[in-house]
């Protein structure tokens, strides 16, 4: 007992699928295979730094970056990872890795940085490819924050996540320890006043001693009381300046100790099996789209007084 036969109208449009499949499946094999590295953030509720101050994040801390004490910090994450400053550095940074130009490629070597893998002279050039090379979702409920990177390399996909967390990293401890760094600044101006005015009484005094050797025992009370001035503001500016050093050293601990903390859930594996392209929907589509537009041309007639004939009056 033979197979049944196809019935006419369906002959064309199955073979023409099947001739559509065979090209897509066939071209599909020229794109090279897409590699996703994942790194999983955990929001930080901030940390209580030097004299009991808490971490601009902190729930019961000030909002001094809009929106971080509602939203959380995962937030400012998102801000960060999309800003120039990191992406710069992501871009510019040099990698090693091996990749294939088509499925069955060969695996080769390669050295260099993000910018010459997206063929950008400058990351302006490179900023819409890099946004959508390096991905940022954030769950709005955990605050979950998820950085995931996709080439055609697992290991440069690895790599630029692990970069992009780096620099994030880098970038709360520079943002956070702002402050601090004013402080230092401004303890370190002062300290440097305090110091020359100790420096010019420490000469006025001791030129007022070798003029009077004997100040502290002559009959003249003037002579005396001059010299007790002189040494007492002396003291009195020393004191100064040791107060100042102290505020610099505890300013330079609590610069250096007020950090948010960066926590990583997930620090990203290499990826070993590819995320894109997914060959089986390109070739069913490539059918589908095929197959339908063949058996509607061959069934045009058909296709007219089902759709068209019956909108005439």
């Amino acid at each position: 007992m033979g197979m049944p036969s196809l019935p006419p109208g369906l002959r064309r449009p199955l073979a023409a699928a099947a001739l559509a499949g065979l090209l897509a499946g066939c071209l599909s094999l020229l794109l090279p295979d897409q590699f996703r590295a994942e790194v999983r953030i955990l929001p930080d509720a901030g940390h209580a730094g030097a004299q009991g101050h808490s971490g601009i994040w902190a729930p019961t801390a000030p909002p001094v970056v809009p929106g971080t004490r509602e939203d959380g910090p995962t937030v400012i994450y998102d801000d960060i990872l999309r800003s120039r400053r990191v992406a710069d550095r992501v871009l510019r940074a040099d990698y090693r890795y091996q990749a294939r130009t088509w499925r069955f490629g060969a695996l080769r070597s390669h050295r260099g940085t993000l910018l010459q893998y997206l063929g950008a002279s400058d990351p302006d050039r490179a900023m819409g490819a890099f946004r959508r090379l390096l991905r940022v979702e954030r769950n709005p409920k955990s605050g979950l924050l998820t950085l995931s990177a996709e080439t055609r390399s697992p290991g440069l996909s690895l790599q630029v996540v692990r970069r992009a967390t780096e620099e994030l990293r880098l970038a709360l401890v520079d943002l956070a320890q702002a402050d601090g760094r004013n402080r230092v600044r401004s303890t370190q101006a002062r300290l440097e006043e305090v110091s020359a005015i100790c420096s010019a009484r420490d000469e006025s005094f001791r030129r007022f001693q070798d003029a009077n050797r004997n100040w502290e025992t002559s009959a003249s009370p003037n002579l005396r009381h001059e010299g007790r001035r002189l040494q007492e503001q002396l003291a009195l500016w020393r004191r100064v300046q040791e107060n100042l050093t102290l505020n610099q050293e505890q300013a330079l601990l609590e610069a250096r100790n007020d950090a948010q903390t960066l926590l990583v859930l997930d620090a990203g594996e290499l990826p070993s099996a590819k995320s894109r392209p997914h060959r089986s929907f390109i070739v069913f589509g490539a059918m589908f789209v095929t197959g339908t537009a063949t058996w509607a041309a061959v069934n045009r007639t058909k296709v007219h007084d089902l759709f068209i004939a019956k909108e005439k009056p």
